[in-house]
């Protein structure tokens, strides 16, 4: 996440208005948010993916026949 400086329209004291300035900020932190979360499903999908084929490929490494099957157990 980014910081960055809000600045809005000040009034003559060179001030913000406080509701403006949360404001403003609830806008940017829901943004972050909003591109952090679509980030992380991006991250889980890519995960699951990758747990699947490591499953895949280890069962596929593991398989007994069935006279051995008996037999490890």
């Amino acid at each position: 996440m980014q910081v960055q400086k809000i600045r809005a329209a000040a009034d003559a004291n060179g001030l913000v208005p406080a509701a403006t300035f949360f404001a403003q900020l609830a806008a940017k932190l829901e943004e972050n948010n909003l591109k952090e979360a679509t980030r992380q499903a991006e991250w889980d999908a890519e995960d699951r993916a990758l747990e699947a084929t490591y499953h895949r490929r280890s069962a596929a490494r593991n398989y007994h026949a069935p006279a051995e099957h008996h037999a490890v157990m």
